[in-house]
Parts: C-alpha cells; structure tokens; sequence
C-alpha cells in the first residue's frame, strides 16, 4: 500500500532574485469587540508572557515503529543522491532518542561542498507553526484572543479587514486574503510595515469565514499583531519565546541571501532547457512571473503536478540561486536545521512553549481540507497540518519555495518526529511519500 500525497502549503516565490517566503473554530473561548470605521482601538497593555511549566509528556502507547526500516530508507537517500535526485538532510527521532541523522547531495555543488546533519536551509512555509505559537502564547498570556478582528490590534485596514477578519481566520485561511506580495514593476517590500501597507490594499477575495484559500499574507498580518501585542519585533519575538526556549541556536527569521549566511545551503532551482522555471509545482493559485510558488489554495486542486510527481524534463537543470533575496517574513523563510525543527517538535510536543491546553488548540484541526487524489482525512488547524493516514494522527507543516522543500512530521501517538529539508526543487515528496509509508502502513 502507497501512500498518497499531501500537498504543500508553502511559501511564495516573487522574483527570480527576491523571494518572500512563507502553506474555524477554536476551542479557546476567548473573544473581543472589534472597533469601526478600520480605526485600532488600544491594545491591552503587553503583560509578560508566562513561560509554561514543562510537564511530563506521557510516553506514548507502545506502537510497532519500523526502525529496521530506517537504514535501508537511508541506503535508498544515497542512490537518490547519487543520481541527482535527492540533496538535503533528514532527522528522526522516536521519544528523544536519534533513529536517523545524516544529509546528502551537495550544499555547493560549484566547490563541492556537501550537506552534513549541521547544514541550513530555507524552511519556507514550516516557519507558520513559529507565528501560531507566538499567536497561542499571546492568548494565553490574555493580550490576545482568537475572536479579535484585525483592526483591535492594527490601524489601517479598511472596514471590511479590520472589523470582520478574525485571528482565528487568519491562522486557518479563512479569511479571505490571498498572497499580495507579488511581484511587479518594483521589488516586493522588505519590512513588515510595507507588507502591511500592501496587504491592505488588497480587496479580499471572499467573505470572511465563508470559504478557505491558502493565505501567506494573512500570517504577514498576525505577525504584525503579535508584534502589536507583545510590544517588540516579530524576529525578535519568536526568538526570545520559541527559538531560545527550544535551543534553536540556528533559526532565525530575517532578510538574507543564502550565499551570505555562513553554512548554508544554496537552493537549486529546476530550470527547462530555454532556462526558465519548470512548471509543476502546486501553487498558491497562480504562478509567479513565470516560477512555480510552492504551496495551494486549502480547497481546490493545484493547477499542475507536484514535485517529484513527474521525473525531471529532460534537458532541464538546476540553476543555483543562492544570490536570490530572501525576505523571510511571519508567513515563512526562516533560516533553520533539521536539527532545530526537531528541537521545535520536542519544546511543542512537551509544552515547553504553550499549556498542553493550548497546544491541543493549536494543532486539532478546525478546516477539513480536500486534497486531489488524497485518502487520508486532512484538515489545517491553528498554522498546523492535522492529518489521519491510514490511521494514524501526523501533525506538522510543510514549506517549498523554489530551491528549497521541507516538511516537520510529528507521529504524536508514536513519538516520531520526522524531519526533511532539501536544498533541490523535486526532491521532497518521493522521501517523505516513503517515510510516511513506513510509519503508517504494514504496522
């Protein structure tokens, strides 16, 4: 038995040199008035965010895990890489304890520098979970409530954002916003206040709360109302209250080229044998000035293949484009390790960073999500993937932008977490296709 595949909720390309990245109902019963005419009412003054005392997570139900399985899956990576089609680095980890940590292909293949297990790369969209804990933490610190519109937080919307668009729309995709950043006569906008400045220019596409379309811009906007309610930076924040607490010494949000970030991977781009970007893979709606975007609409099929769907265009190659800015923003692009994205699952999972009240908020799914050509029951929660394949729970996110794909699998059930990032367009669905197949079939 196969198992099918999930699609990508990712991030967005803008150009061929400047990247931004970034792919219901809550259980919280915590709710606001919004104000009128778009105008922000005061934010409740900031109160420091309490640090959740970890608890003890219960060991989950012994289930047979294939961890037999894992030093063939490994052998396998090899060949992969061997033949061009497979650059990255993979990490797994059952309940603290290392079943697989190893990269493959090359980090620079112009000097022949290759992955290692310490490698960064671009996480596109996975950097979603990072704002929807930052969002949880502000709830439970009382400064924020799911049920705020925008504009109890933020001035400058028009009426129709800032007094019915919700946060809890904003972290499910519901609210009607679509991805604003791209590209056009000038570059896209580095700062947040800029993006802000876009986004609300942008008419909404439905009405809040009546349909679901993946939103990069909707988590560029809870960025900037986390900002709002903690009173500091969004990188900042994330590192003070997620990064630092969960020992993610080489995360960071910022804007960068990979070619200047010391150690890290540059991003191969699938170009056809005219030298423009191949086509194919899922994306937010639309291609962008001719690049796939990695990620798609929640509901609705992706106009085109997905990576590693089809074999590689003969005549194509990979171009590196690590001079190509990145912007990473709060909708995605975070620089990090598989190393880190583990040490995340490890502070989530263990209620390092939210109660296990909240974390239950954050990751129960709220919209179901019907996937072309998917058997599994999928719906997103609070910035979290919540899957059932084949019977068994996978929480997560996933993230691609071109030159990079990624993707987090928590089995919490099971206490797997597996962790894949590649710095090579096609390389990510066919291992993590294996991986799912190996924790989720013949048990």
């Amino acid at each position: 038995m196969s198992v099918n595949r999930r699609s990508f909720l990712s991030g967005v390309l803008v150009s061929s040199a400047v990247v931004v990245t970034g792919c219901g109902t809550s259980t919280d019963t915590s709710t606001s008035t919004s104000p009128s005419k778009g105008e922000a009412k005061q934010a409740p003054t900031p109160r420091p965010i309490p640090t959740p005392t970890p608890t003890p997570t219960p060991t989950p139900t012994p289930t047979p895990t294939p961890t037999a399985a894992w030093p063939s899956f490994e052998a396998a990576l090899h060949q992969k890489a061997s033949a061009g089609l497979f650059s990255g680095a993979i990490r797994v980890e059952q309940n603290g304890k290392v079943l697989l940590d190893n990269a493959f292909g090359m980090a620079d293949r112009a000097r022949s520098l290759p992955n290692t297990p310490a490698t960064k790369f671009c996480v596109a969209s996975m950097g979603k979970m990072f704002t929807a804990v930052a969002i949880g933490q502000l709830v439970s610190a009382g400064t924020i409530a799911f049920g705020d519109t925008v504009g109890r937080h933020l001035p400058g919307f028009p009426p129709a954002i800032a007094d019915h668009v919700t946060v809890a729309q904003l972290l499910t995709h519901t609210s009607g916003m679509g991805d604003a950043l791209q590209p056009g006569p000038t570059p896209p906008p580095e700062t947040l206040q800029a993006q802000l400045a876009l986004i609300a220019k942008t008419p909404l596409s439905f009405a809040p709360g009546s349909s679901s379309a993946y939103s990069n811009s909707g988590f560029i906007v809870l960025g900037a109302i986390v900002e709002s309610a903690a009173g500091t930076a969004y990188p900042t924040y994330v590192h003070d209250h997620i990064f630092s607490p969960a020992g993610m010494s080489d995360t960071d949000v910022r804007v960068y080229r990979p070619v200047d970030v010391p150690g890290m991977a540059h991003g191969y781009e699938l170009d056809d044998a005219s030298g423009h970007p191949v086509s194919g893979h899922p994306v937010s709606g639309h291609p962008v000035s001719g690049h796939p975007v990695s990620g798609h609409p929640v509901s609705g099929p992706p106009p085109g293949p997905g990576p590693g769907q089809n074999p590689i265009p003969a005549g194509a190659s990979f171009r590196d484009n690590a001079t190509d800015m990145q912007i990473g923003n709060p909708s995605g692009g975070a620089i990090s390790t598989t190393a880190d994205m583990a040490r995340f699952a490890r502070a989530l999972t263990g209620h390092q960073l939210l109660s296990p009240a909240m974390t239950v908020t954050l990751t129960t799914g709220k919209v179901p999500v019907q996937r072309p050509g998917d058997q599994g029951q999928d719906s997103y929660a609070y910035g979290f993937d919540d899957v059932r394949l084949n019977g068994t729970r996978i929480i997560g996110h996933n993230g691609g932008t071109p030159g990079y794909e990624g993707q987090l699998d928590i089995y919490p059930d099971r206490g797997v977490t597996v962790v894949i990032l590649t710095n090579q367009d096609r390389a990510l669905v066919p291992a993590i296709q294996q991986t799912e197949t190996m924790m989720t079939t013949n048990l």
